[in-house]
Parts: structure tokens; C-alpha cells; sequence
């Protein structure tokens, strides 16, 4: 369908973190969809990509199979603060993209 993609409670849990932290949000795709959740410093640095897609999904279903270990994109722990999220979503049928920010605390 060609109706607009919406991302909906967008959380991570648990937050604040110390190990690991999971990626929850419900969206309205019933296709499949790339994902990508890029994590920035409070100055705006990018320190983490996550890249993955969600398949044939139910209508405004909820998803939580984005995990992430606290970790940059060089394997380094980053270190204790706050730091800024965005989950940007788009339909590999329609090409539509849909995204939201988030805050998001490690201990």
C-alpha cells in the first residue's frame, strides 16, 4: 500500500543501561523493512551505525530485535552518559521512510 509509514513508542529498554539495551517500537508496515538506528554523542558525533531488517510483518506490530552492547562502531564501550538515538525505517515496497529520536542513558 502507499499509505505513510509511522513509528510509534520508540523506546529502548532497559535506559539507563549498563551491558546491553534493546530497541522496542511499533510501526504500521505489514512489509518488510530496513532498519537503521545511528546513536550520537550529546555534540552530535556519530559513535554507533545498527543496521538490520524486519520481514512480512503484522499490521502496526511491535518489534524488538535490535540489541545493542553499549559498544561504538570500533568494538570500544563508549563512555557513561547520554547520548541521542535515531531509528529511521523504510518500506522496501514504497520506499517510504519514517523516523523518530530518542534519548538514551548509559551507566
Amino acid at each position: 500500500e502507499n499509505q505513510e509509514l509511522v513509528i510509534e513508542n520508540l523506546l529502548n529498554y532497559p535506559n539507563p543501561f549498563i551491558d546491553y539495551t534493546e530497541f522496542w517500537f511499533n510501526h504500521n508496515s505489514s512489509g518488510p523493512l530496513s532498519v537503521s538506528i545511528k546513536i550520537f554523542t550529546i555534540s552530535g558525533k556519530l559513535v554507533k551505525t545498527i543496521n538490520g531488517n524486519i520481514e512480512n510483518s503484522a499490521s502496526a506490530s511491535l518489534s524488538r530485535d535490535f540489541f545493542w552492547d553499549g559498544k561504538d562502531d570500533f568494538g570500544e564501550k563508549l563512555a557513561k552518559g547520554v547520548y541521542i538515538y535515531n531509528l529511521t525505517i523504510k518500506s522496501e515496497f514504497t520506499q517510504n521512510k519514517a523516523s523518530k529520536t530518542e534519548k538514551l542513558v548509559i551507566l
